[in-house]
């Protein structure tokens, strides 16, 4: 049997970064989308659009790691939490990040192109200080009619691979937003409120849907 130097590199340095390796592993991403977009374009009914939305949902849930997304957007507050509240915010917040995913690549009106406008262009390590994590950065950019908005996907290297933990947009940190806007909540209105808050957000992306 022969290995390509790449896997004999992630056998044995399975912590080393490979150059190009969070390339690989967004455009990955981006074709698998683009496939199950391509397939809307083709088939449009609402039959088709549950069917592929759900495996959009699992691609999803896939690309994220969701206990851990959720243990620091929760930051400070996920371990003043009882095992079943840490369990409930978990599940709520695994409903939510996989409804998102969703929401941004396969449209909920008719798909004219399956292509994703969005353009990769390089990647870099860096240290995350704020959430202790050893990030392998990939910069794209996104056109959005006359302008365009600079979009650095935040990857870590999980047990099972390269996970997506954080976004920026123009430099603004997706998961910080999320830890800011919860901790306000829990610190106004308490953690229960939060968690109605959450339900009521999956509730009218569910309704949407339907």
């Amino acid at each position: 049997m022969r290995f390509s130097i790449r896997a004999i590199a992630i056998l044995l340095f399975p912590a080393l970064l490979l150059a190009g390796e969070g390339l690989d592993y967004m455009q990955n991403i981006i074709n698998q989308f683009e496939n199950l977009r391509a397939e809307l374009a083709e088939n449009f009914t609402p039959e088709k659009r549950r069917e592929v939305t759900g495996r959009a949902r699992e691609l999803a849930l896939q690309i994220l790691d969701i206990e851990e997304i959720g243990k620091l957007a929760l930051g400070k507050h996920y371990e003043k939490l009882s095992p079943a509240q840490q369990k409930e915010f978990l599940g709520l917040f695994h409903e939510l990040m996989a409804n998102r995913v969703v929401e941004a690549n396969i449209p909920s009106q008719k798909v004219i192109s399956a292509k994703i406008p969005i353009e990769i262009i390089d990647e870099h390590t860096e240290n995350d200080d704020v959430f202790g994590k050893e990030a392998i950065v990939v910069n794209t950019r996104v056109p959005h009619r006359k302008q365009s908005f600079k979009v650095e996907f935040y990857l870590y290297r999980a047990a099972d691979g390269l996970k997506l933990y954080d976004v920026h947009i123009d430099d603004a940190s997706t998961l910080l937003d999320f830890r800011n806007q919860f901790s306000s909540i829990i610190r106004k209105k308490g953690y229960p409120h939060l968690v109605k808050l959450l339900r009521q957000r999956i509730r009218k992306i569910q309704q949407s849907d339907g």
